[in-house]
C-alpha cells in the first residue's frame, strides 16, 4: 500500500487516515509511529510550528488545520462546490459521482452546517422548476446529510417519470380497453382545427399511427373531459 504525502492538496484528516490505514496494514498499531512518520511525509514547505514537540497525531491534525495551507485548501472547496452543477442522466451525468463530489466537497471545506448545505445544495440542481419546487417543499425538515441524499434520490426517482412536454405516452379507455390514437397530419375539420385523437386499437403493437405525442396542457385537457370516440 502506497504511503501518501502531505503537501496542503487534501484534508489533513483524510490524509492521517491513509497514514494509519497503511500502518494498520502492515501491523504497525503505535500512535507513535504514527505521528512519527506522519511529520516525515510532510512536505519541507508546509513549517509547523515545533513540529518535534507535538506527541499524538490528534494534536498534528489541529496543527496542519491551523497552517495557512489548509485555509486555502477549504476555499478551494468551497469555490468548486459553489460551482458544482447537477446533470440529469438522460443529459449524461452521473448522480452518483455528482452526490459523491459534492459530499466530500461539503466535507473538505468542512461545511457542517445543514441550511447552508441545502441552500448550495439548491443552487447545484437549479436546472429544473420541478427540482426546485419539490426540493424546496420537501427539505424544511432535513436535518443531516444523510436524509438530504436520500430526499435527492426519491426526487430523481420522481423526475424520471414525469410526464413533460413532447413526451410519448400511453392513454388507455378504461371502458373499451382502447388507446387514445393520433397522427401529426390528421387534425379537426372543425372547432380548434388542432391534432385530432380518436379511439385507436386494443393492443399497442396494432395501432396504426404509432405513440401519441401531444402538448401537456392537451393531454390534461382531454383527461378532463368525455371522450368522444371515433369508431
Amino acid at each position: 500500500m502506497d504511503i501518501p504525502k502531505y503537501n496542503g492538496t487534501m484534508h489533513p484528516e483524510e490524509w492521517i487516515r491513509q497514514i494509519k490505514a497503511s500502518c494498520y496494514y502492515n501491523n504497525v498499531c503505535s500512535d507513535g509511529i504514527h505521528v512519527y512518520l506522519c511529520k516525515q511525509l510532510i512536505h519541507p514547505a508546509i513549517k509547523i510550528p515545533y513540529i518535534d514537540n507535538i506527541p499524538t497525531t490528534n494534536e498534528l491534525l489541529n496543527a496542519l488545520k491551523a497552517h495557512v495551507t489548509f485555509t486555502i485548501f477549504k476555499e478551494s472547496c468551497k469555490r468548486k462546490l459553489l460551482t458544482l452543477k447537477y446533470i440529469p442522466e438522460k443529459n449524461g451525468g452521473n448522480t452518483a459521482t455528482f452526490l459523491a463530489n459534492f459530499q466530500s466537497l461539503c466535507y473538505n471545506a468542512e461545511i457542517n452546517d445543514i441550511e447552508e448545505i441545502k441552500n448550495i445544495f439548491l443552487k447545484s440542481i437549479i436546472y429544473a422548476e420541478f427540482f426546485n419546487d419539490e426540493f424546496l417543499k420537501k427539505s424544511k425538515e432535513i436535518n443531516s446529510m444523510e436524509e438530504l441524499l436520500k430526499l435527492f434520490g426519491d426526487i430523481t426517482a420522481d423526475e424520471a417519470i414525469l410526464i413533460k412536454n413532447g413526451s410519448c405516452i400511453a392513454i388507455k379507455h378504461a371502458a373499451t380497453g382502447k388507446y387514445l390514437n393520433s397522427a401529426s397530419n390528421l387534425n379537426y375539420k372543425t372547432g380548434t382545427s388542432q391534432q385530432a385523437v380518436f379511439a385507436g386499437k386494443t393492443s399497442l403493437e396494432q395501432m396504426r399511427y404509432g405513440s401519441l405525442k401531444i402538448r401537456i396542457h392537451r393531454i390534461l385537457f382531454y383527461m378532463m373531459v368525455e371522450f368522444i370516440w371515433i369508431i
